[in-house]
């Protein structure tokens, strides 16, 4: 086993051990770029050696965006893995329709068609575990984007390794500390070829920019080893979220939470006087617990619950985002929507 093949086997095996899911059906995204190549042969060495009785299963999303290119990447998956001797589902998604319907961009749209398709797929198959091939890269490029963008400690700590898609299926990124540059060795020394997207150089989207254009500027005139700077800044944030979120689950807890018709309320003394950071993950926790939608709740208007729980704002009623109308009630934190 040479040095490449051995450090990409490794990688996901430091990061997802075998034998914690051999027995266990897999799905791997499969686009036909390098890195999910790359991780679909890793993964299936990986259960050549361990053996057991689950399956992997290899899921393609065509997503109509590249025309011929696009259908071509879909022959070239089945191909592939026909070769593997592995299965494969080739899905279909209508991204632009969906960035007319939700209003978004073509990038959030593609990730939102994208990870609904192979959610159900997966489900489909009775899968414990869908795995993508998010790269070192991927996550340096993920961080700066979102430092940015203004974005707090939770979206600063990157992309997670791993994330509950349903109540049985968990996403799994094995590879974030494997670059791209060990992955296509890797796949030099297997002699397998992989396709290239014609849109990852277009400067219309926004993370191309970044990635072709920021990032290659950063290296060469402020830091070489930039990209492993955002990786270290994204594991401290995720660590400072991480305590964050223990603290403000113990504040909540004395909060004497009540939930209703259209309606929560919580006591509000524990929160008078606490770090404000804490407060408003308190708060966040529990407005996500009531099903409230959180997109619209930007940093200030945290700031501003937060002020209304520690009776900084007494006597204020004020309408929040999603028509949710709060107050202070004997002293009491009241939300109505």
């Amino acid at each position: 086993m040479s040095d490449s093949t051995s450090a990409v086997v490794k990688h996901i095996c430091q990061a997802w051990p075998g034998e914690g899911w051999c027995d266990l059906h897999v799905a791997v995204a499969l686009s036909g770029g390098a890195d999910s190549v790359a991780l679909l042969r890793a993964v299936l060495e990986i259960k050549q050696q361990v053996g057991g009785a689950g399956s992997v299963t290899a899921l393609h999303v065509n997503h109509q965006l590249r025309g011929v290119e696009s259908d071509a990447d879909a022959v070239w998956c089945e191909q592939l893995c026909q070769t593997l001797g592995t299965s494969l589902i080739v899905l279909t998604g209508d991204v632009a329709r969906r960035a007319a319907d939700d209003g978004d961009g073509i990038e959030a749209a593609a990730r939102a068609e994208r990870y609904e398709l192979l959610t159900q797929a997966a489900e489909g198959l009775g899968a414990r575990y869908l795995v993508t091939a998010h790269t070192s890269g991927d996550q340096a490029e993920t961080v700066l984007l979102r430092l940015l963008r203004g974005a707090g400690l939770r979206g600063l700590s990157g992309i997670p390794r791993t994330r509950a898609l349903t109540p049985s299926l968990t996403l799994v990124r094995p590879l974030l500390d494997c670059s791209r540059e060990t992955l296509t060795a890797y796949l030099a020394e297997l002699g397998q070829s992989y396709r290239s997207d014609s849109s990852n150089l277009s400067i219309a989207y926004t993370r191309n920019r970044v990635r072709n254009e920021l990032l290659p500027l950063l290296r060469e005139q402020y830091n070489a080893e930039v990209d492993n700077a955002l990786r270290r800044f994204a594991a401290q944030a995720e660590d400072a979220q991480r305590l964050i979120e223990a603290l403000a689950g113990d504040l909540l807890a004395k909060c004497e939470l009540l939930s209703g018709d259209a309606q929560l309320s919580l006591l509000a003394s524990p929160f008078h006087g606490e770090p404000t950071i804490v407060v408003c993950e308190a708060l966040r926790i529990a407005w996500r617990n009531a099903n409230l939608p959180e997109q619209a709740m930007t940093y200030q208007w945290w700031r501003r619950l937060a002020e209304l729980a520690d009776e900084t704002l007494k006597g204020e009623i004020f309408n929040l985002p999603a028509g949710v109308r709060a107050s202070i009630d004997d002293d009491r934190l009241c939300l109505r929507w």
